[in-house]
Order: C-alpha cells, then structure tokens, then sequence
C-alpha cells in the first residue's frame, strides 16, 4: 500500500530494476522516518489506551536527512545503486527540516509497561 511516488517505493523501484544511478535532490532535508509496521503497532496502541488524551505524533522523533536514509537503505539492502545527489531542486512547498515530538507517545507506551507489571 505505499503511495509509489514516496521516496522509499521510488528507491525500492530503481533497486528492483538494478539502475545503477538514483537521481535526488541535494538530500539535506530533514525528515523522521518510521517504519510502516512499527507505525501501525503504534496507532494501535494508541487507539486501545484512555490516559493520554490529545494530539499524540507517532513519530520516531530522531530526525534524519534524507540523504543519510536514503544511503542506509541502499546498504541495508546491499544494492549497488549511487546517489546523484541535486538532481533534481528542493521542492519549494516543502520544509527543509521537519520532524515530531514524541513525548506523549512515550506516555503511552510505558503506560503499558507499568501496567503490565
């Protein structure tokens, strides 16, 4: 269910046909990356829990360029594949950096621990 045009469904695609070259922009933007299960085991909990109230980010809140991601996933996945970084310009209805605040996650999450105690 990725949308194909994210970055990890475009890398996956250029992985999967061998290309040797991944175009990018200059890869300094900053994101917060969370894999999709851990982000749906997160939502869960989340949904089943009553103690912290409000706006809860399901974030990672370890806020990475998408320059790094890309390169660890491209080792991770032991693919020789390049980065031909500033390809293409950073959009201009982005912002360069942009991560979450993952303090009331916290909350919830060891929540669970003393309640499992």
């Amino acid at each position: 269910g990725q949308n194909p045009n994210s970055l990890p469904a475009q890398l996956e695609s250029a992985m999967a046909k061998k290309e040797k070259v991944f175009n990018m922009s200059g890869g300094q933007q900053v994101r917060d990356y969370l894999p999709i299960d851990v982000a749906a085991d997160y939502i869960v909990r989340i949904a089943v829990q009553h103690d912290v109230l409000g706006v809860i980010n399901c974030c990672s809140a370890a806020p990475v360029t998408i320059e790094k991601f890309v390169r660890d996933y491209i080792r991770k996945k032991n693919a020789e594949t390049s980065l031909n970084l500033g390809y293409f310009p950073y959009p201009d209805y982005e912002p360069m950096s942009f991560w979450g605040d993952n303090h009331k996650l916290k909350k919830v999450l060891d929540g669970e621990k003393q309640s499992n105690c």
